[in-house]
């Protein structure tokens, strides 16, 4: 007996790319604020995006990836596609970044519920989760790392 078996493709495209005046390293809270400013205006944004960027075992930056955007105060984040994104660029490390529109980078509840469900997922994975940054402005944002969140 026969049996039609469907063939498939995973493929990773560029969408567009530009320079920047950017470290290659993303090492600090800072340098990945800078990625996130100046690559996705997540500074300037009227409605909240989550982000992440994709690092090599060296921390070098590998991509940048908008996952989801939402309303005013909120964004649905699935950890399955931030994973995705970071398998489809091999990457070993990610750093997770969204904005909060009103400029105040407090976390609410659910910033540390999903900052600590993609870390332990990234634990299982073997994908370390460096940091997670809320960014009120360009000079305002908070590392959910450095406040001991995860």
């Amino acid at each position: 007996m026969a049996v039609n078996i469907q063939r498939y493709s995973v493929r990773l495209v560029k969408e567009d790319g530009s320079r920047y005046n950017l470290d290659k390293k993303v090492r600090t809270p800072e340098a990945a604020h800078k990625v996130f400013v100046q690559v996705l205006d997540l500074d300037k944004r009227p409605e909240e995006a989550f982000a992440i960027i994709t690092l090599d075992v060296r921390s070098k930056l590998i991509g940048v990836f908008e996952v989801s955007k939402g309303g005013l105060n909120s964004t649905i984040v699935d950890p399955k596609n931030v994973f995705q994104k970071v398998f489809l660029h091999n990457a070993i490390a990610v750093v997770l970044g969204h904005n909060h529109p009103s400029g105040n980078p407090t976390p609410s509840k659910e910033d540390i519920k999903i900052t600590k469900k993609i870390s332990a997922a990234g634990e299982m994975l073997n994908i370390h989760v460096m940091d997670h940054l809320i960014i009120g402005d360009e000079y305002n944002f908070i590392s959910l790392r450095e406040e001991g969140v995860f």
